[in-house]
């Protein structure tokens, strides 16, 4: 599975979690109902400030760090 795929995972587990659908995400984070589909299905984009926004709607953050080659979604959804 890819980076996006794995991102798009995540997004759409904790859209749901939220009890959002995919238009009241899009409408919260500013981004196209069109987006946020790409994005859950794994599409790979450059619009970072729109996945950015979509996770902060989400409450999700993304971390970086320097010499890890692999991408992972840690989640501590309740």
């Amino acid at each position: 599975m890819s980076a996006a795929e794995k991102l798009g995972h995540a997004v759409r587990r904790s859209r749901r979690a939220a009890g959002l659908s995919q238009s009241e995400l899009a409408a919260m984070s500013g981004a196209g109902l069109n987006f946020i589909s790409q994005l859950e299905r794994g599409k790979a984009t450059v619009r970072l400030e729109l996945v950015f926004a979509v996770l902060h709607v989400l409450g999700l953050e993304l971390h970086l760090q320097r010499g890890k080659s692999t991408f992972t979604v840690e989640e501590e959804l309740s």
